[in-house]
């Protein structure tokens, strides 16, 4: 809320908006039907246990930046033991029907093209978005929405086991002294291991608001279009504390790339004989 007010925006609405929803996912309604919180989690859950794990969420433009909140809610809540939901943000419609079989599509406000998606037949839900406020109410719905599905995949939404398991790799890393140099895999034969129900997992240690992140995204797209998989994109360090979890511990259907970039005002380490560009370097395969 902090944050809002900074930039001026109508904290009161956004907060009536949640409360709102927090009013409307009682138990049970007056009609005896579930409330949406208990619907969504459900779907969501049986969705991922019936292979339809790529949750695919396509977000008006008045609310787009709402999808890395998202990315990591769905990310770090659900993929761990071998399981979990694929939050995928930010893909083409083309790049959505490319790969129909193996997503459920979640549409957040207006959203061009959803048409097509129609006409594909892709299991979808349609959230309704008002005003840019109303995002008090989803981010109320969709903790709530998660965290059953979690119950739903048996899985506890409320620890982070490998993002934990990561930190501790790192401590012991910069007690080894000089971090040895990563294994290259060539980026055809990481390619070439890509399947049926996998996807395509960028991890970009580089400027997220330079020419170099433009590129990448519409690599990402190609890639996805060409292979017929659901492709992400995530930015370091932010992806190693959301998605980082899911690309541990969730389902062995990613192939994940390791992009690194120049570091041309790299930083030494206090105590270290290496720099942040190298152990950052050592983060992981390239």
């Amino acid at each position: 809320m902090v944050p809002a007010a900074l930039i001026d925006c109508d904290g009161e609405a956004i907060l009536d908006a949640a409360r709102d929803m927090v009013d409307a996912m009682a138990p049970l309604g007056d009609d005896g039907e579930l409330n949406i919180g208990l619907q969504l989690g459900a779907v969501f859950g049986a969705a991922a246990l019936q292979g339809r794990d790529k949750l695919t969420i396509l977000i008006d433009d008045r609310v787009a930046s709402f999808g890395l909140w998202l990315e990591q809610l769905v990310a770090e809540s659900t993929g761990k033991h071998g399981r979990g939901l694929v939050p995928v943000v930010g893909e083409s419609i083309d790049a959505v029907l490319a790969d129909p079989e193996d997503r459920i599509v979640v549409t957040i406000g207006d959203v061009d093209g959803l048409d097509r998606v129609v006409a594909a037949s892709i299991p979808r839900i349609e959230l309704s978005l008002e005003e840019a406020t109303d995002i008090g109410a989803h981010i109320v719905l969709w903790e709530v929405a998660i965290a059953l599905a979690g119950r739903v995949l048996d899985i506890n939404p409320f620890d982070q086991p490998d993002v934990e398991a990561a930190k501790a790799a790192a401590r012991r890393l910069l007690d080894t002294g000089v971090p040895a140099e990563p294994e290259v895999t060539p980026l055809a034969e990481a390619l070439a291991t890509v399947g049926a129900g996998d996807y395509i997992a960028l991890c970009a240690f580089i400027d997220p608001g330079g020419h170099d992140a433009t590129e990448l995204e519409r690599i990402r797209l190609e890639l996805g279009i060409r292979h017929g998989v659901a492709t992400t994109l995530g930015f370091g360090p932010r992806f190693l504390h959301s998605t980082g979890q899911l690309h541990k511990g969730g389902a062995s259907d990613i192939v994940a790339i390791q992009v690194v970039g120049d570091d041309p005002d790299d930083l030494a380490i206090p105590d270290q004989p290496f720099s942040f560009g190298r152990l950052q370097a050592r983060a992981g395969r390239r």
